[in-house]
């Protein structure tokens, strides 16, 4: 059966990459929540789609330029039903983890910039010290994020998937024979925008023991396709409760 992954949380329903978002989708039967992180100014991972805290703040600041203390003092102004909630702020992966720990949910984590691999070490460490070492997922666009984690840090392939689709050079281009290749070359798996693949090549990764993740599925006609046509493992949905 296909699993469900709660993008960003329950992000139909809450704010998204907040804590209210996380604690409703631990409420539901999803495999998977996903969350987004970049480091900020003096070292601390935090939780946001975007660097910029504009969208979901409000301010012109970037997390990598800003330091945590001062992140999180801004709230979030807006996301589905903020209205509804409590006001919001930036939370960390540590509190990320710390909410899934409890749970028996996996944690996608998506690595927004490249990291160095002390950095990435960094990260396989807070996971351990969350007791989520075994129910973690790294996953990244940046492939120097995926290999070295696969390769010097040796995490383990299954739950490492390179993301496909979501920066503007790759926006538009449909998987390929090339990154099928190179996935295949050092098993890694594939987390890509839903409409830039096609059976052929989700079978091709099968065929070689790889998982297929798709996203954003976000209506009854893309999740037939995906999981019936496609026959993808993972569907990444902003409300992993719609369409039973």
């Amino acid at each position: 059966m296909t699993k469900r992954i709660a993008h960003r949380g329950l992000s139909a329903l809450a704010p998204e990459n907040t804590e209210v978002a996380f604690r409703l989708a631990t409420e539901t039967d999803c495999y998977g929540i996903e969350c987004d992180i970049w480091k900020s100014a003096d070292g601390m991972y935090l939780v946001s789609h975007d660097n910029s805290l504009k969208r979901m703040c409000g301010v012109r600041l970037n997390i990598t330029d800003t330091a945590y203390e001062d992140l999180i003092t801004y709230p979030v102004v807006s996301g589905s039903q903020i209205e509804d909630y409590p006001v919001q702020y930036l939370i960390s992966l540590k509190r990320f983890l710390g909410i899934l720990s409890k749970t028996d949910k996996y944690a996608f984590v998506e690595i927004k910039q490249e990291l160095s691999l002390s950095e990435l070490d960094e990260l396989m460490s807070i996971a351990k010290e969350y007791n989520m070492s075994d129910r973690v997922f790294f996953i990244s666009a940046h492939a120097k994020n995926v290999l070295r984690l696969r390769h010097e840090l040796r995490f383990p392939k299954e739950r490492i998937q390179y993301v496909h689709g979501t920066r503007p050079r790759d926006s538009m281009v449909p998987v390929n024979e090339k990154l099928v290749e190179l996935l295949v070359k050092h098993k890694i798996g594939l987390d890509s925008k839903w409409s830039l693949i096609d059976e052929k090549y989700v079978d091709r990764l099968h065929d070689e023991g790889l998982l297929v993740n798709v996203w954003t599925v976000k209506d009854e006609k893309t999740l037939f396709h995906t999981t019936e046509e496609l026959g993808v493992d993972m569907v990444t949905m902003n409300d992993v409760t719609a369409f039973r």
